[in-house]
């Protein structure tokens, strides 16, 4: 006696597309049994931690294109502030998921496709799309789809 498999509308799959926006969804840092700081320390020269704690909580962000307002914790200003100084050469020698993770802090986590990723890192966009797309997630970096799913 064989169980029949239920069937999957492919409507229901989403699947990532070359317009798919990518983010850094920090909840999926919060779950995780990893420490987003302590990852930050272990793999770059932050110096000591006190480096990164401004001792402020909360920092007002002006978008320069849309003049939109947003509130972003301190720790996530100070690392957009770290990641946007750092030489195009740092983000073009490390590995694909650091490069677009790099990219995406030192942008305040503005969503962003394959290929404008691509065009900072200097990697192929279909490579980048494949490598985010798949089931694993790599350090929280998650397709961003219209409809908040």
């Amino acid at each position: 006696m064989s169980r029949p498999r239920p069937k999957i509308s492919p409507s229901l799959v989403k699947r990532p597309t070359p317009d798919t926006k990518f983010h850094i969804d920090f909840d999926w840092w919060d779950k995780s049994e990893l420490d987003l700081k302590t990852y930050l320390f272990s793999r770059l020269d932050l110096g000591d931690e006190s480096s990164l704690d401004m001792g402020v909580e909360q920092v007002d962000l002006v978008d320069e294109k849309t003049g939109e307002v947003r509130t972003v914790d301190g720790f996530q200003y100070a690392l957009q502030a770290y990641f946007s100084q750092l030489p195009e050469e740092f983000v073009r020698h490390t590995s694909l998921v650091d490069a677009v993770f790099y990219v995406l802090l030192a942008n305040a986590n503005r969503p962003m496709t394959a290929g404008e990723l691509a065009d900072w890192v200097g990697r192929d966009p279909e490579v980048i799309l494949k490598t985010l797309s798949g089931h694993r997630i790599y350090q929280g970096i998650r397709p961003l789809y219209e409809n908040g799913g």
